[in-house]
């Protein structure tokens, strides 16, 4: 071998570092593949999480609209993650708990008719638009409609 010590032809033939006069031929490299993995991991974990935690959605404007006065069922959803039906009796709020059978009570006097209005408010939560949905589906809700603002200028579509 190089220098006539074991291990010494990776230094060009020179002998490696000692301590107490004892070669020896241990090198000290630094194994980089597990930070590797953790940091993947991690990126992997970031990448995944990120997302639901500030995710801000603006709604675009609608260019077209429905009739503002028709004979249907309209739910709202406040900024506070309230629940009205409107043009029905008794207009307060709604606690989630009764809304599946307040829907219910109202469509139980239309047969023929399982159209849902959604009218949320641009900030709600959408934890509370979903739960609203849960239970017009659970009170026998087919098909939900959604309102939106109608900008200035744009025309109310006929059917």
């Amino acid at each position: 071998m190089a220098g006539g010590h074991g291990g010494g032809a990776a230094f060009g033939g020179s002998p490696l570092p000692t301590v107490a006069g004892v070669t020896s031929d241990v090198t000290s490299d630094i194994n980089v593949t597990p930070m590797i993995d953790v940091m993947l991991v991690l990126l992997i974990i970031f990448m995944v999480v990120t997302p639901s935690l500030a995710y801000e959605a603006k709604l675009p404007k609608a260019r077209t609209a429905l009739p503002e006065k028709e004979d249907r069922v309209t739910l709202g959803v406040d900024n506070k993650g309230k629940y009205w039906l409107e043009d029905v009796p008794n207009p307060g709020p709604i606690p989630l708990d009764q809304l599946e059978a307040r829907l219910r009570a109202e469509y139980d006097k239309r047969p023929g008719d399982h159209n849902l209005y959604l009218k949320a408010d641009n900030g709600v939560e959408y934890s509370y638009v979903l739960s609203a949905i849960d239970a017009s589906r659970r009170a026998g809700v087919r098909r939900i409609g959604q309102i939106t603002e109608l900008p200035a200028g744009a025309r109310v579509r006929r059917e």
